[in-house]
């Protein structure tokens, strides 16, 4: 070539070393992406539920309320309300305060006086002790009515809420993704007029049964003793250990198998276990409108 021939060595050398850092700056955006992506799949996918010994009918039926409890939890029409809970909390607390002060005071004085103090010759430590046993037996006493007649073996209680009008924005969004990838999401709403509506989750086993009854009642039947004498009116219990409660506003129960839903290797179907508890949710709601058209 001539002398005067120009050369563009430079200049690809420039586009190269562009090109370049713009692929670099590409990889780093799609392995922050990707991070990101796994971070919420691990929160979304934990692991599932395993239960070691088969043979353990109590630890089964503890997965199935665990599983019940996060079940209403996931439809995002239940929340869980802590008054009862922390109701017992409390009382208990008061117990073991009680249960402190009759211990630990003898050996607070004997830090606070330098020596030794015999309970039989110090009247004001009797007098203290006493009221201090009779306070943990009440509070006791108390605890364990609290927890049979008002507790009443619920698992979970709860109240309907909606909090669509604050991710109205966010959910819309997901739907347009969703839809451009080609995926159906069905939308989760609560009806306006059971919002504030408390309810209350159950499961009723009988002793060497193999059969489960999951139940969602109304917290006025529960307050109103309705549920309990409906129970009394009518044969809860047949002889294949399947426990019939009578099905009304406010009332929805389905029967369970133990062995339904967990897999031959102790694994928990949670999946498929709940889309059912949701489903047993829609059943709720659906008794409700009925009686109040």
């Amino acid at each position: 070539m001539g002398e005067g021939a120009p050369t563009t060595t430079d200049d690809d050398d420039e586009k190269k070393k562009k090109t370049k850092k713009k692929t670099k700056e590409d990889e780093e955006e799609r392995s922050d992406d990707d991070d990101s992506d796994s971070e919420e799949e691990e929160e979304e996918h934990r692991a599932p539920i395993k239960i070691s010994n088969l043979d353990d009918l109590n630890a089964i039926k503890r997965a199935y309320e665990e599983m019940f409890c996060d079940g209403l939890l996931h439809t995002e029409k239940i929340k869980e309300t802590h008054s009862v809970s922390n109701t017992k909390i409390f009382i208990g607390s008061v117990a073991c305060v009680f249960a402190f002060v009759a211990q630990l005071y003898p050996v607070y004085l004997k830090r606070k006086g330098g020596y030794d103090v015999k309970f039989h010759e110090d009247p004001f430590l009797q007098r203290l002790t006493f009221l201090c046993v009779c306070g943990y037996v009440i509070t006791n006493v108390i605890l364990t009515a609290f927890i049979l007649f008002c507790e009443r073996g619920v698992l979970l209680w709860g109240e309907f809420y909606d909090d669509d009008d604050e991710e109205d924005d966010e959910e819309e969004e997901k739907q347009e993704e969703d839809e451009k990838d080609g995926k159906k999401k069905t939308s989760i709403s609560t009806n306006a007029a059971l919002i504030g509506h408390k309810v209350c989750a159950r499961i009723h086993h009988m002793r060497f049964s193999q059969n489960l009854t999951l139940e969602l009642v109304s917290r006025e039947l529960l307050s109103n003793g309705v549920a309990k004498k409906m129970d009394k009116e009518k044969k809860v219990k047949t002889k294949d250990g399947v426990v019939i409660l009578p099905t009304t506003r406010g009332r929805v129960t389905k029967v369970v198998n133990v062995a339904e839903y967990v897999y031959t290797d102790g694994v928990f179907a949670e999946t498929s276990y709940l889309n059912m508890v949701e489903q047993l949710v829609a059943e709720y709601e659906q008794s409700l409108e009925k009686k109040d058209k």
